[in-house]
């Protein structure tokens, strides 16, 4: 095991804690965690680094972090454990649950594949505004639609959790928070004030960092991550009201141990039928906000066979689900950058299944 490791790995998966190593040795990581699961078993779970900037607090098993958009499946997932259980319709029109919605057309299936509509909000927000849950939205179901429900896809990237949770609430009366704790494993939208010791404080990788995250990606990026604005401000991620707070499609806080066990339990969570719908592909095409082709289903991002998603920052979670040969793993971190170092260790996990 390399030095600022901790943790286990199983044989024949060292060569991860070797990458692990070496991103914590060369400064490109300062505090993070990494899991992953093989044939049924939990063959790397591993921490390292630090989880605060005056590194007094090392990073411990049980350290938590935001995720960002690795967290939207596990949103989807709160609405498809209610679909399960016949409580929510797919084809429903949102407006059934959500009358606030103003549009006909668009249905659960459309909002949990990014094809609502509502990526944008038009009216000027700040960070506040938008870990107000119902002042956040309020103005989602007042914004315009950019195109109408199916008609084309694009990642909702702040308004995606919302839109749910407002499904969710009418429907159950629930909020997304509220299912996910149902469905033990540690992964939380709205830290308990008793866990919020656990949360790491989120650093940039430069000072530039937010403002080249948000602009230079294309318009309706910057319209769609610009507003609420500040969300990315480090006071903001690191306060209070985002760790208690909810704001599904991004403010997910887990351990790597916790969202890769929920990818590993996905088949008990969900009917097979059920689960089998949710990971085919649902909408495909050039993505609006992404300005590339994806291919969406209900709550994942699909690249082949490979299900999933990865957040701003570098997070991400999934993994190729088919046995024998399929693994489920989760990369969490508090130093926000790009995913070449999630990528590294995504590399050397299917090395050691190789």
């Amino acid at each position: 095991m390399h030095e600022l490791v901790s943790g286990t790995v199983a044989k024949g998966f060292e060569p991860v804690a070797e990458v692990f190593g070496e991103l914590l040795g060369s400064g490109a990581e300062t505090g993070a965690s990494v899991a992953a699961y093989a044939g049924g078993e939990l063959v790397v779970d591993l921490w390292g680094g630090w989880a605060d900037a005056a590194r007094t607090r090392p990073w411990r098993a049980g350290t938590l972090a935001t995720v960002f958009s690795a967290g939207k499946p596990v949103a989807a997932l709160a609405v498809l454990a209610r679909v399960a259980e016949g409580r929510i319709g797919l084809d429903e029109p949102v407006a059934t649950y959500w009358p606030a919605f103003r549009h006909e057309r668009g249905t659960v299936r459309h909002a949990l594949a990014h094809q609502l509509g509502l990526p944008a909000v038009a009216e000027p927000l700040d960070a506040a505004a938008g870990l107000d849950w119902p002042r956040f939205t309020a103005a989602i179901a007042a914004s315009p639609l950019e195109w109408e429900p199916g008609t084309a896809v694009g990642e909702h990237a702040l308004t995606y959790g919302n839109i749910l949770g407002a499904i969710l609430r009418g429907a159950t009366g629930e909020t997304v928070g509220d299912v996910v704790r149902g469905l033990g494993h540690d992964v939380h939208f709205g830290v308990p004030a008793a866990d919020r010791a656990r949360c790491a404080e989120l650093e940039h990788r430069d000072p530039g960092w937010a403002e080249e995250s948000v602009h230079g990606h294309g318009e309706l990026w910057a319209r769609a991550l610009g507003n609420p604005a500040g969300l990315l401000d480090p006071a903001v991620l690191n306060g209070d009201a985002w760790r208690g707070g909810e704001l599904p499609a991004v403010n997910l806080h887990a351990t790597a141990r916790g969202l890769a066990g929920l990818y590993q339990a996905l088949p008990r969570l969900l009917p097979a039928d059920l689960l089998a719908e949710a990971l085919a592909p649902q909408a495909e095409g050039v993505d609006r906000l992404l300005e590339e082709e994806a291919v969406w289903t209900l709550g994942f991002r699909r690249d082949e066979a490979w299900i999933g998603m990865g957040g701003i920052g570098g997070s991400s979670a999934g993994g190729y689900l088919a046995e024998p040969d399929g693994y489920r793993m989760a990369y969490v971190t508090r130093h926000l950058a790009g995913h070449d170092r999630g990528n590294a260790l995504y590399d050397a996990v299917e090395a050691g299944l190789a």
